[in-house]
């Protein structure tokens, strides 16, 4: 099949409801599997974006979104923009505390949620927030409580009959990410950007191979989460959507529908891979796995290969979805050891601590420059995120050879990544530090194969005082902070490593942690 590239995201959307409108996507849980076309879709979402615009959603307006992978989730993207709104999609574990971060820094004049899924109750976390940041309109699905508005409304409303005129160039989505400072970071993006993300991930161009079924896995409130039904309906492809993350499960869909493609943190590979080596599951029908979201270790790719399955490392961020991605036909020593090469227009330079561009071969920071990259922070002046010339400095350090390949080495930022979140040291070492038996605290990453990273604790105690994970762990809950940034390694000191000037030699403490 030929692929004609759309000029605008506008027309993609478009083809939802047309030429493309066949194209299949397949909810699926644990005990059910839900299968409707994007031209069913692309209708139900006509009707909502008419009932956003009858609540008071006008072009520009924000809409956020805390949902789990499920139908509405996509059928609210495709209303959104539709409305020419912008969609600010927050992450389904994020509890009251970060929600209300998102709500103070975007001001969504409507939200859109769920009753509850598995043990989560997203009601709680509304209600929980305070009501000066409450946006003015809740839409609640499942069971509408007094005070909410029902989904039916939206859904029973009269199709938005003429679509305003779309500037691609406008901003179309906030998506969080956690800062170095633990605030969340508002990352916007075009229409203009999205479709370069979209048109960057051709499957075919870069790896020779026709995507035939392709499963998401990754969770709602995420870049990946956005991009996968606007790849779905340039590519063609059957999508499966897993409501949440099942690794057995995931298997599963793998071996019964022969699933071809798939983006997976080190986090999902390597509960899959476990699975597959015990004899349970072939993966084999996978040809190509793109790893990323959090550091991916040479091994993790090896592992792979033994079990047939084609992963292939990949480097991007919320900020500029994908920068590099490897080729699954290249030898497994070039697949294994770099991140790949760089994707759709994407530029990158490497640059010492002056800021002078390093040669070929040399480390250096990395700096950004491409089509899908984000249009900067929300309520932060550009001149505090892009350089004079207009480059995005990642605050990575890595290094570009000979050949193109690009291979990330380390980090400068304070950011731990953890089965593909951000976790912001700084945060956790706040809400350790307000522990009654702790003197002084620092968090740092520790490289774990599952999940990329984990974080570890180096404490110095007060005078006769005790600590342990489950006390600590108990302290995270009952300050509300979301429960995956709890630390899994804690580590007591009696006195952290210190520079001349007094900074912590972070370095040295994740040294210390990687060679015990």
């Amino acid at each position: 099949m030929t692929l004609s590239t759309p000029s605008t995201l506008t027309e993609l959307i478009a083809r939802a409801g047309g030429a493309d409108a066949h194209t299949k996507l397949e909810f699926v849980s644990s005990d059910s599997m839900r299968t409707v076309t994007v031209g069913e879709l692309h209708a139900r979402a006509r009707r909502v974006a008419g009932g956003l615009r009858k609540l008071g959603v006008e072009p520009g307006s924000r809409v956020s979104v805390q949902l789990t992978n499920r139908l509405e989730s996509v059928v609210v993207q495709f209303a959104v923009l539709m409305a020419d709104a912008v969609l600010v999609p927050i992450v389904p574990v994020f509890g009251a505390r970060e929600v209300t971060q998102v709500f103070q820094d975007a001001r969504p004049s409507v939200h859109i949620t769920q009753r509850r899924w598995n043990k989560f109750d997203y009601l709680s976390v509304a209600e929980a927030v305070p009501e000066e940041a409450r946006p003015p309109r809740i839409v609640m699905l499942d069971d509408t409580p007094e005070g909410y508005v029902s989904w039916a409304r939206l859904e029973q409303a009269e199709p938005l009959a003429d679509e305003p005129t779309h500037d691609e160039n406008a901003c179309c989505l906030v998506i969080y990410t956690s800062g170095s400072t633990g605030v969340p970071k508002g990352v916007q993006h075009s229409r203009r950007s999205l479709l370069a993300e979209a048109c960057d991930y051709d499957y075919r161009a870069h790896n020779d191979s026709a995507v035939d079924v392709y499963l998401q896995g990754s969770a709602a409130g995420h870049i990946g989460g956005y991009m996968f039904p606007l790849r779905a309906v340039l590519y063609h492809m059957r999508t499966l959507v897993m409501d949440g993350w099942n690794a057995e499960l995931a298997c599963r869909l793998v071996e019964s529908e022969k699933v071809t493609a798939m983006v997976a943190t080190p986090f999902h590979a390597v509960g899959m891979l476990e699975l597959a080596e015990a004899g349970k599951y072939d993966l084999s029908s996978i040809r190509m796995m793109m790893c990323g979201g959090a550091p991916v270790s040479p091994s993790l790719v090896r592992r792979a290969d033994a079990s047939g399955v084609g992963l292939v490392r990949a480097y991007g961020m919320s900020e500029h979805p994908t920068v590099a991605l490897g080729r699954w036909q290249d030898p497994l020593d070039v697949r294994a050891d770099h991140d790949g090469y760089l994707t759709g227009g994407n530029r990158v330079r490497l640059v010492d601590e002056n800021g002078a561009e390093v040669p070929r071969g040399a480390l250096g920071e990395i700096q950004l420059q491409g089509p899908e990259q984000f249009m900067g922070y929300t309520n932060v002046p550009d001149d505090q995120v892009f350089t004079g010339d207009g480059w995005f400095p990642t605050g990575d350090i890595g290094v570009l050879d000979e050949r193109g390949l690009l291979t990330v080495v380390d980090r400068k930022k304070n950011i731990i990544i953890r089965g593909g979140e951000n976790l912001s040291a700084a945060e956790i070492e706040g809400v350790v530090a307000t522990h009654p038996s702790v003197a002084e605290v620092a968090v740092v990453g520790i490289p774990d194969e599952r999940y990329g990273e984990r974080a570890c604790a180096f404490v110095v105690l007060k005078p006769d005082a005790t600590l342990d994970l489950e006390q600590l762990a108990a302290h995270f809950l009952a300050s509300g902070v979301a429960k995956q940034k709890i630390p899994e390694r804690l580590e007591f000191i009696e006195a952290l490593p210190r520079t001349g000037t007094g900074k912590i030699r972070k370095h040295e403490l994740t040294r210390m942690r990687t060679q015990a």
